[in-house]
């Protein structure tokens, strides 16, 4: 009966399971996406911004106005890519990347337009969006004003504006990442007058950022970590920004952050930036010199962590050594996890030694865990060893099981229903069954009405 039971649970998870939809990359050219907006002509920003209120007065309905300006380079935002090596900030419907595709070209938009959404009874700005002009949009379904392209003078100083009017209202914020996109001298000092003047912390911790993606503030973004009367959040972005920067000499400030500052979180931080930073040799330096050395296991595991985006042979040699003598747990998993994320059949060796060998139990479902996620036919082999061997350890074989139901349908479903019909350990038939309950697969459901019409 308890058989069945769980058979008919399975069913249920077959019947609810639903498709991921496919991601949306539909691009068109800027040009045709200005010509379906209505153009409004007028000497300076402000008189077609007026021209734009007045042909839009008698229909009474939201509308959209908006610009073009001058973009900062090697930033996009919504770019027409799958695969991106970087950071991602979302704000609203914009999402700005900072990075490169995975073939190590840089990402950048160049056709961006400010987007102003106004109540047509009092011409309030209701909504702020930087949109890609490649991207296809709807906007929402109300008439677009293009109002062409727009100085940075004057648009900087109505984005301000805007921040200004408005410091505590997410107008502000979407103004703040609208002058920190223009490509101009004048951008780094509104910054830094936002992080110090703006009661909102988001605008500062936006502003701060920035800052890092704008260079040349090293030193005003290491004063802001140094500062114990500053907000911890802020601070810790200070360290995340100096990172992010892509100036050369960010590790020897960073270096010096990590020996003068006492806070232990903020120092974390610090180490965590390191990782991100292009001085890829002085971080990696550093970084090891941390997750060996430093007497905070929370540090060495922060610095640990770090180290697996070095796809490099020295770091999996290091990594190794780390596991094997670092006495802290986490500090070990750490060392797992970052080895894990490295191309290597030297690093896929290390994951089947501790599957099979290691002391710690939990150590070994770990690497289980972690060999489930590498795409290799090794890998698929040897969960599949591992779940079918007569003299494995129970909780080891029923973790083999679970990473097997990860794999693309076509490897894993066969699989598991050999394991759920012959395997002689109850436990790892039981999660065979519930994998296949849960892959939504035709091969499984057939499965399950054999298994229950011998039953009945």
């Amino acid at each position: 009966m308890r058989h069945s039971l769980l058979l008919i649970f399975a069913l249920i998870g077959i019947a609810t399971t639903v498709a991921a939809a496919g991601d949306d990359l539909q691009t068109q050219s800027p040009t045709t996406t200005v010509q379906s907006f209505t153009a409004v002509e007028g000497a300076d920003l402000m008189a077609r911004l007026e021209a734009a209120q007045a042909r839009a007065r008698s229909k009474q309905t939201p509308y959209w106005s908006a610009y073009t300006f001058d973009v900062r380079p090697g930033v996009a935002v919504d770019p027409a890519i799958r695969e991106f090596n970087g950071s991602i900030n979302t704000m609203g419907d914009t999402t700005v990347f900072v990075g490169t595709t995975a073939g190590g070209t840089t990402v950048e938009t160049r056709s961006l337009a400010i987007f102003l959404l106004r109540d047509p009874s009092t011409n309030q700005i209701t909504r702020m969006e930087v949109y890609n002009l490649e991207r296809k949009r709807e906007y929402s379904g109300y008439p677009v004003y293009w109002l062409g392209r727009a100085n940075n003078e004057e648009s900087l100083n109505y984005l301000r504006a805007i921040a200004a009017a408005s410091p505590l209202d997410i107008l502000s914020e979407r103004a703040v990442l609208g002058i920190a996109l223009h490509d101009d001298a004048r951008v780094a000092g509104m910054l830094k007058n936002f992080v110090s003047t703006s009661p909102n912390q988001r605008i500062r911790s936006s502003s701060v950022y920035w800052l890092g993606q704008v260079g040349g503030e090293q030193t005003f973004l290491a004063s802001l970590v140094r500062n114990g009367s500053e907000d911890i959040k802020l601070r810790r972005a200070a360290a995340h920004a100096i990172g992010q920067s892509r100036e050369r000499g960010t590790i020897a400030t960073l270096q010096d952050l990590y020996k003068s500052v006492n806070d232990a979180e903020l120092r974390r931080s610090v180490i965590s930036a390191a990782g991100n930073s292009i001085d890829e040799q002085a971080a990696f330096a550093f970084l090891l010199g941390v997750a060996k050395n430093d007497t905070d296991w929370e540090s060495r595991r922060t610095a640990v962590r770090q180290l697996g985006n070095f796809q490099r042979e020295d770091a999996a040699d290091e990594l190794m050594k780390i596991y094997t003598n670092d006495a802290n747990v986490e500090v070990k998993r750490a060392a797992l996890r970052s080895l894990a994320e490295m191309k290597s059949a030297r690093v896929e060796d290390k994951l089947f030694d501790v599957a099979r060998n290691d002391e710690t139990l939990d150590m070994r479902r770990q690497a289980i865990r972690l060999i489930g996620e590498r795409v290799s036919k090794r890998s698929f082999e040897f969960l599949s060893a591992t779940a079918q061997a007569t003299d494995a350890n129970a909780e080891v074989q029923v973790q083999a099981v679970r990473s097997i139901a990860e794999r693309r349908a076509e490897e894993s479903v066969p699989l598991l229903i050999k394991i759920a019909k012959t395997h002689p350990n109850q436990l790892v038939r039981k999660q065979a069954i519930r994998s296949l309950g849960e892959s939504g697969d035709p091969r499984a459901i057939e499965f399950f009405r054999e298994v229950l019409a011998k039953e009945e």
